[in-house]
């Protein structure tokens, strides 16, 4: 006889969330990581415009490719929980990589001994650090 205590169901375990994420990721996402000279690409790409352009005197803006699209697309998705952030120690001078604890309210834990003289140089930072972990999380070495 079995105690009556409440099984977690698949809702709460937000399963449908996570199979769909895990679906996209191996069809979508880890065939352009995985590929070398794509990932090559993509990183370059990122590297000359890690958030976009936007439009000015009546120039459209620049935004990203497709697959780079595909890319951030699943980056953003992470939970807070252990997500890299930009933050600013001077502005226009250092930038530093906090990550959060996914908790609000709670500081974030910086990483001691990187420091970037651009919003952008960390933003691409972020990007590198993101893809590795994704990579090694899918098992493969980036």
């Amino acid at each position: 006889m079995r105690p009556n205590i409440p099984e977690e169901t698949g809702i709460q375990l937000d399963q449908g969330r996570a199979s769909t994420d895990d679906f996209i990721t191996r069809t979508y996402v880890l065939p352009l990581l995985t590929d070398p000279a794509t990932r090559k690409r993509l990183i370059e790409e990122h590297r000359n415009n890690p958030v976009g352009k936007p439009g000015k005197g009546g120039k459209a803006g620049v935004g990203h490719s497709p697959d780079l699209i595909t890319v951030i697309d699943k980056l953003r998705r992470a939970p807070m929980t252990g997500k890299y952030v930009r933050v600013c120690a001077k502005p226009h001078e250092d930038y530093r990589i906090g990550i959060t604890s996914g908790v609000r309210g709670e500081p974030v834990k910086m990483i001691e001994g990187e420091s970037y003289p651009s919003e952008d140089a960390c933003e691409h930072a972020i990007f590198l650090k993101r893809i590795d972990d994704l990579l090694s999380l899918y098992g493969y070495g980036s």
